[in-house]
């Protein structure tokens, strides 16, 4: 039978954790099948969150919370508190950009269509529009994570805090590993490998902002219920985003098919970018785990040779336009909660350049 452990073994640091009697109740709240489990407060979760990632719970703890968050199905206030909680180790993080930042989780990468993430990225940087990619890369077997390209198409890996932000007022595009980020967290997505099925702190990943000053974050859902659910959390966080259907789980537009892209403000108001005009769907792409086809039609696109595909350039100015208004307005992020939904469909054409 196939275990994922013998092919990622983790450290489970055995010893450093330690019993949690206080974890007893919460496990008894969440555990109880799915009739009788009820959901943590915004707060219960902060401070669960809080015990897993400072390994203030045993292993055994860990894997039952973890679980049976999993098969009872996380909460909008749980997720909140979760994400709260994570801010909370995170170092301070601020740059001094004209523009906003655009911050793009990545924890998935390719499997049968090219991962995009590194060519969005270099395409907002081609527009002086400076991008941060977190990089939790998937342990899933056959699949492209996403930093193996970014290396190969040249683009700069920030080993510390100090060379992000080096990298961000200078207005290029920047990976900074979630290893490097946040390394709880990054062993808290480890536990996949032992226990077979995501957790909470996956879905953490994907409305991860680490910065303090203004920024964007470009995230995406993959089951449409999901979507709701994500709303939820990032309005509550006051997150400016923008929020899509990915392509194989990444926050790119799909290459041959176009979904609604949602922006959401801080102050909770709300515009929708719906499908365009029908276009023909690009030919001949790379298979997404051929790693040099993947370098070769990425520098081809950003080189003007071959235009990128057109759901990811429609992308891309929707992702523009939602910076310009955020200069614009420049609202701080706190934690009061917004009341406000405004709906305001609208569709940009797309102007598309050769890059050099």
């Amino acid at each position: 039978m196939f275990n994922p452990a013998s092919l990622h073994p983790i450290p489970l640091e055995t010893g450093t954790g330690r019993f949690n009697p206080e974890a007893m109740a919460m496990l008894r709240t969440i555990g109880r099948g799915a009739n009788g489990s009820r959901n943590l407060s915004r707060d219960q979760a902060r401070t669960l969150m809080g015990w897993l990632l400072r390994r203030e719970v045993s292993d055994a703890q860990i894997g039952g919370l973890l679980l049976a968050l999993r098969m009872k199905g996380e909460s909008a206030e749980e997720l909140e508190g979760f994400a709260l909680a994570v801010r909370d180790l995170i170092p301070p993080l601020t740059v001094r950009t004209e523009r906003p930042v655009v911050v793009i989780p990545s924890a998935n990468g390719a499997r049968r269509l090219p991962n995009q993430v590194p060519l969005l990225a270099a395409l907002l940087r081609e527009q002086g529009i400076p991008v941060l990619v977190i990089d939790a890369p998937s342990s899933d077997q056959g699949r492209l994570a996403t930093e193996p390209l970014w290396r190969a198409l040249g683009m700069e890996v920030a080993t510390n805090l100090d060379q992000t932000r080096q990298g961000l007022e200078q207005n290029e595009a920047v990976l900074l590993p979630l290893s490097t980020l946040n390394p709880a967290l990054h062993r808290l997505l480890q536990w996949r490998n032992v226990l077979g099925v995501r957790n909470g702190g996956h879905s953490v990943i994907k409305m991860l902002n680490p910065l303090q000053s203004p920024s964007l974050l470009v995230t995406a859902y993959t089951h449409p219920e999901y979507a709701t659910l994500m709303q939820q959390v990032l309005l509550a966080l006051r997150q400016p985003a923008m929020l899509l259907r990915g392509c194989e789980g990444e926050a790119v537009a799909h290459p041959n098919r176009e979904s609604e892209r949602i922006g959401l403000q801080a102050d909770g108001a709300q515009q929708t970018w719906s499908a365009g005009e029908a276009f023909a769907p690009q030919r001949n792409l790379p298979d997404g785990l051929d790693l040099s086809g993947c370098a070769q039609w990425t520098h081809a696109v950003l080189d003007g040779y071959v235009l990128p595909p057109v759901p990811l350039a429609r992308q891309a100015a929707s992702i523009r336009a939602m910076c310009e208004s955020l200069a614009q307005t420049d609202a701080p992020r706190t934690d009061v909660r917004p009341t406000l939904r405004v709906s305001s469909p609208s569709h940009q054409k797309d102007h598309h350049a050769p890059l050099r």
